[in-house]
């Protein structure tokens, strides 16, 4: 590289902008190892088969839970990511049934809409 002093301005603006670039890869990639180590936090244990009963296997040696799902969408009412636990493991929790499951989660839905019209 040519001494700074050597240089003419618009090499000067070149190797500005040339950094500019370089500056915004490195904070796209810094958010990409943020987004990584997130995932790997919230799979921390679970390749050992430390899993809750809301765990899936979505991929070979990835799982989520719905709670994993639930953050991803940003669902905050506490309602409504109890309508989508219960429609998403229906039937499958062992000691209620899918219909059971199924009007709690229309129950849930419910207090969802009372809960936004508040």
């Amino acid at each position: 590289m040519k001494d700074v002093i050597n240089m003419t301005i618009k090499e000067i603006e070149e190797v500005i902008e040339h950094n500019k670039k370089l500056e915004a890869e490195l904070i796209k990639a810094n958010k990409a190892i943020d987004s990584l180590s997130e995932i790997f936090k919230s799979l921390e244990g679970k390749e050992n088969g430390n899993l809750n009963k809301y765990s899936r296997e979505i991929k070979k040696g990835v799982y989520v839970d719905v709670y994993d799902v639930l953050k991803s969408f940003e669902v905050e009412n506490p309602a409504v990511q109890h309508a989508i636990k219960k429609l998403l493991a229906s039937g499958q929790r062992g000691y209620k049934d899918t219909i059971q499951d199924l009007i709690e989660a229309m129950q849930s839905i419910q207090r969802a809409i009372e809960l936004e019209d508040e």
